[in-house]
């Protein structure tokens, strides 16, 4: 399904052209679980390089982004990790394209991904564009990921018995936007660990 929907997006932006801003895609909202199955790798990471050129195959400006890998959630994943996603602004700064929705990467920001699988066209982008990447802001108490959805509302549909105890027992009537890294990524990896 992934490598249907990258197709029609890669070819609905072809007739963009070298430069100026694409439509953005319209992505129906998922649930952490859905995104979890949804991810053949999912990692903590750090960014460490972003790389944007045209692409020698498909002639798109394209975003060449390595992590190094932290932690890993769900599949297999080397010590670094690459990933290729279309648009970006060229190192001359006049031509570029910019695509609504697809995300991008600070060098030296900590995220936790969740990536789709590798199209035939070498793209790989987090499940759901920017749904399956998540900062993680570093504070006193640790890492924490900062959502801009309610963390019940995510994890709705998820077991009970892989949800951190903050999430259980957190008062309704508040919006719960962060969890601390490691309940997060153990919630994740507790889940996917199920869903084999």
């Amino acid at each position: 399904m992934f490598k249907q929907f990258f197709a029609a997006c890669v070819i609905g932006l072809g007739g963009f052209g070298v430069a100026g801003n694409a439509a953005a895609a319209t992505v129906r909202p998922l649930l952490l679980d859905e995104i979890v199955d949804s991810a053949a790798i999912a990692f903590h990471g750090t960014c460490i390089a972003n790389r944007v050129e045209r692409d020698t195959v498909t002639n798109f400006i394209v975003t060449y982004t390595t992590f190094e890998v932290r932690d890993v959630i769900k599949g297999g994943v080397a010590f670094t990790h690459v990933i290729k996603q279309i648009g970006g602004i060229l190192p001359d700064g006049e031509s570029g394209m910019v695509v609504d929705g697809v995300p991008k990467f600070a060098v030296g920001q900590d995220y936790v991904l969740f990536l789709a699988g590798v199209s035939s066209l070498g793209f790989s982008s987090p499940v759901a564009l920017a749904q399956g990447s998540f900062s993680v802001r570093h504070d006193k108490a640790g890492g924490q990921i900062v959502m801009s959805r309610d963390v019940r509302e995510l994890t709705a549909k998820m077991p009970r018995a892989v949800l951190p105890a903050k999430v259980v027992d957190a008062d309704a009537e508040v919006p719960l936007r962060q969890l601390g890294l490691d309940d997060f990524k153990q919630m994740a990896r507790t889940y996917a660990k199920q869903a084999e």
